[in-house]
């Protein structure tokens, strides 16, 4: 019997989006290997998994590969999935070390490695922001001399823009040096692009995309990171005539062929400057948005991201796509504060919105919630169908302007 290893540190409920395609694979033995702070009831996912296993922390490679060592003592590997971005660098050294097909070290390098990656592209003639590495203070100096402010720096293998920051003056970066990066820290450095930020997810099948869609973000993913802006994006409807789209989708598929993407679905960002040129941003080997941008895609184009992801690992995938009622899409994920709730807005409160697919709010009154410091955590969201872009726009804005979030916050002892 084949067997199925699945490595992620997904969150429930959220995360059964990602495993609910594996049931269909009724001759597969099927394990779960996450982190054990994730899980607190193991017995939601008993109905997809035979097995589970625990690591500490999902970077943990030599417990992971521990792991990996005991399943094959009885089983064999057929398929190894790594849906999460923290994941595809390991997924692809554990297939390259257990000869496991899919995604393998130099591929997932390309996609997580943010220097490899852009080199790559610089070489194809590409157009994507020139950067550096930089492994002192006079490359910082060197590079803002060069280039001009502001900068972005980041870690060359980030995800959800943790950790970046875009530095705008001389003093930014003398404080970044002297206050915020450790010694011995070696960031990616980059040229800032001035425009509007797009994303284009695509499916890969046997080097080809058999699929793609084009998304607008409606704050850039580094103001939501920073000024907490809203994370917000629609979907553009089929025969949307912007020739932007176009091409866009064109220089998604120059990168993807460019960094050897065989068998994937991916998520690339991408820049409409104001002069009209499309400039790409970087691109993940993965499901974009988590759980909030597939349910988009599938109510615009009829094409289901979480079905393709497991499909393509295993070898089985064959494009199809519904029929739908082809609208705009957009999905907007509500504020968050760190604090006990008291309070928090709930479907009732948007009765009078029409176009709603889906709304979730994550957290009950008395649960403790988070801070936001990066463009994945908070507290819910709302996926919403509309006839035009601004539109669809406008309803998602005033949607998280009537968004209602009260904390307490515990006084320090």
């Amino acid at each position: 019997m084949k067997t199925i290893v699945y490595i992620s540190d997904f969150r429930l409920p959220f995360g059964l989006n990602f495993v609910k395609p594996l049931t269909k694979y009724t001759d597969c033995r099927k394990i779960l290997i996450i982190e054990r702070h994730q899980l607190h009831h193991p017995e939601r996912l008993e109905a997809y998994f035979d097995e589970i296993r625990y690591v500490d922390h999902l970077e943990s490679v030599d417990a992971i590969r521990a792991h990996m060592q005991q399943i094959l003592q009885s089983h064999s590997i057929g398929a190894l999935l790594t849906p999460g971005e923290n994941a595809i660098e390991i997924g692809g050294q554990l297939r390259s070390e257990f000869g496991i097909p899919g995604m393998q070290r130099n591929q997932a390098e390309a996609v997580r490695n943010k220097w490899i990656m852009k080199q790559m592209l610089h070489q194809r003639g590409i157009r994507t922001s020139r950067t550096a590495i930089a492994l002192q203070q006079q490359d910082y100096l060197h590079f803002s001399a060069t280039y001009g402010f502001p900068i972005i720096v980041k870690p060359l293998s980030g995800y959800g823009s943790i950790n970046t920051f875009k530095l705008s003056s001389m003093e930014e970066l003398l404080h970044y040096l002297q206050y915020t990066r450790q010694e011995q820290q070696r960031d990616l450095l980059e040229e800032f692009i001035h425009g509007t930020e797009f994303h284009c997810d695509s499916i890969v099948c046997k080097g080809e995309v058999v699929f793609a869609s084009v998304s607008q973000y409606l704050y850039n993913c580094l103001d939501i990171a920073t000024q907490q802006k809203p994370p917000a994006s629609i979907t553009f409807s089929k025969g949307t005539e912007a020739d932007f789209i176009q091409r866009i989708e064109d220089i998604n598929r120059q990168v993807i062929a460019a960094l050897g993407i065989n068998q994937s679905v991916t998520h690339a960002e991408l820049f409409l400057t104001p002069e009209g040129e499309v400039v790409f941003g970087e691109i993940g080997a993965r499901i974009g948005g988590s759980h909030v941008m597939p349910p988009c895609i599938k109510n615009t184009h009829g094409v289901d991201f979480f079905e393709a992801v497991a499909d393509l690992e295993l070898g089985t995938y064959t494009f199809t796509q519904q029929e739908t009622s082809n609208k705009f899409t957009g999905m907007i994920c509500f504020p968050s504060r760190a604090g006990v709730i008291q309070h928090i807005s709930g479907r009732d409160d948007y009765a009078d919105v029409p176009g709603i697919i889906e709304f979730n709010v994550s957290y009950e009154v008395g649960q403790h919630a988070g801070a936001v410091n990066d463009t994945m955590t908070r507290s819910g969201f709302a996926i919403v169908e509309g006839d035009s872009f601004e539109e669809l726009r406008q309803t998602l804005l005033e949607m998280y302007d009537r968004f209602v979030i009260e904390v307490a916050v515990p006084e320090n002892v």
